[in-house]
């Protein structure tokens, strides 16, 4: 969500839509934006530490696509983006009905 509204498109009224759905025993959370986007190339790179897109005139460090992969990765799910630069973002996040950690600490 922070994302989402941090990345508007200019020029454009922002829209911003959550999402939720179940598939058998998965929950898929979406946050879809009309926003900048992202260009293909940096799909996956966005949830790499430190690393950002795009035109860096905004505030960050490029640590919250990390953690939220992290996180979801510790509750046996993932987290996923579908984007066309210029046209917005749908960010989803794919986890268990049925949230276990994964690799829980002694």
């Amino acid at each position: 969500m922070e994302n989402a509204t941090k990345y508007l498109q200019p020029g454009r009224p922002g829209v911003i839509r959550l999402a939720g759905t179940r598939e058998r025993n998965r929950v898929i959370l979406s946050v879809i934006d009309n926003g900048r986007g992202i260009a293909p190339g940096d799909h996956q790179r966005v949830f790499d530490l430190f690393r950002r897109a795009g035109p860096q005139d905004q505030p960050g460090e490029g640590i919250g696509l990390a953690h939220v992969r992290a996180l979801a990765y510790r509750l046996g799910g993932t987290i996923d983006v579908v984007s066309t630069l210029g046209e917005g973002a749908t960010f989803r996040l794919n986890l268990p009905f049925d949230l276990r950690l994964q690799d829980p600490v002694a």
